[in-house]
């Protein structure tokens, strides 16, 4: 029986990309490498070591963007959010890099990605049996192919492949030794603020003082707590220098960066809350069951704000008019509970670690509607897809 030769192209190597890896390297019929930026970085994560995969992993360079893996042809290529510059097989599949609540994610900002596709495996604006867009479930769907532009034929019912790791618990003394604090014993918040509103409480106060309420309030209930941000350099240097302050301050607290520690599958299990403005840990976390307390992000949302968004010159702000249009579901559509204010943070945090199951319905109906229900099977629907390329000629 021939195998199917699978080439890994991540910008990040976690999340669904990770877990759909997993799956393939489980299997026999398979043959499966990953083309990686900093394959050392990952390696020295715990969940490389926690879950060894037998796939080759090599260092990205210039010439992969033409050659894929040297002497390996893959039948297919499955990438996030970045394209290789050329063909690096005939077929290729687009597992985005998460659900999320920002936007627009319209034909204008898609328009690079776009032209991406079109050189790499031909459009995905059209009927094209040489592509495949992976979508999140029935609302994701509608949205990518009427707002994004992909050509519904292109366009898959698949759901989170890290849903399918997710939902399943991980016994915590396996990796109690990756933390300075006990994971074991005590509570965790998980504390992951997207990095497109700026400071995470600007709209409440001043940063400086709204976070040593929060910590100094988690210490007093003597839970650990992990900061997992971004980019480091998607921030400013002094808020950088803050944030290592808070670190140093605080006993009871782990900083971690997206480009130093990239892995952030064994904070979501070993933590007890997550508490977020709305980045797209959040669709991640609900999997797991445990609750998750959204931060309103703005003051006002139709009042003028100042988008963020990353390039390769850095970060550029834009004003519009009103937060909604980075939005293409709104903050009211959430699996948790949601905070308007920093006092009913405080509250609705406690609540969360003192009554794990208060958001148990809410995460379980935003799961049905937005994210095939983290039904464990997101991964054999995804690999569904590949076969479905392979037949194609």
């Amino acid at each position: 029986m021939t195998r199917m030769k699978i080439l890994i192209w991540p910008t990040t190597f976690g999340a669904d990309l990770w877990s759909f890896t997993k799956y393939l390297d489980s299997r026999s019929d398979t043959v499966v490498k990953v083309v990686m930026e900093d394959p050392g970085k990952y390696l020295k994560e715990g969940i490389a070591k926690l879950f060894p995969l037998k796939a080759e992993i090599l260092p990205r360079r210039a010439l992969n963007h033409v050659l894929g893996a040297p002497f390996f042809r893959p039948d297919i290529t499955i990438f996030d959010n970045r394209v290789p510059l050329r063909a690096t097989s005939r077929r290729g599949l687009a597992l985005w890099h998460g659900f999320g609540w920002k936007g627009p994610n319209d034909v204008p900002e898609f328009a690079h990605l776009h032209a991406s596709i079109k050189r790499a495996f031909g459009s995905g604006m059209e009927p094209n049996p040489r592509f495949r867009w992976q979508t999140f479930g029935p609302w994701d769907f509608e949205h990518r192919t009427k707002v994004s532009g992909f050509h519904p034929d292109n366009c898959r019912l698949i759901g989170a492949a890290s849903h399918d790791d997710l939902r399943v618990p991980l016994d915590r003394t396996r990796v109690r030794h990756l933390y300075p604090f006990d994971v074991v014993n005590r509570k965790t918040v998980l504390l992951a603020p997207t990095w497109h509103y700026g400071e995470v409480f600007a709209h409440w106060g001043k940063d400086a003082e709204l976070f040593d309420q929060l910590l100094g309030r988690l210490k007093q209930r003597q839970a650990n707590v992990i900061l997992r941000l971004h980019d480091s350099f998607r921030f400013e240097r002094s808020y950088r220098g803050f944030l290592e302050g808070l670190a140093a301050r605080y006993d009871n607290l782990l900083l971690k960066f997206k480009d130093k520690s990239p892995d952030n599958f064994i904070d979501m299990q070993v933590s007890d809350v997550l508490v977020t403005n709305f980045s797209s840990i959040a669709n991640l976390y609900y999997a797991t069951g445990k609750p998750t307390v959204h931060v309103y992000p703005v003051a006002d949302a139709d009042e003028a704000f100042m988008w963020r968004r990353y390039s390769p010159l850095g970060v550029i702000k834009t004003k519009v008019e009103s937060a909604r249009f980075i939005w293409k579901l709104p903050p009211e559509d959430n699996g948790g509970l949601l905070a308007r204010s920093f006092a009913e943070l405080l509250e609705m945090t406690e609540r969360a670690l003192d009554e794990p199951e208060c958001c148990a319905r809410s995460t379980r109906d935003f799961l049905k509607r937005h994210m095939m229900g983290a039904d464990g099977r997101c991964c054999e629907r995804a690999f569904d897809t590949l076969v479905e390329l392979m037949e194609q000629r």
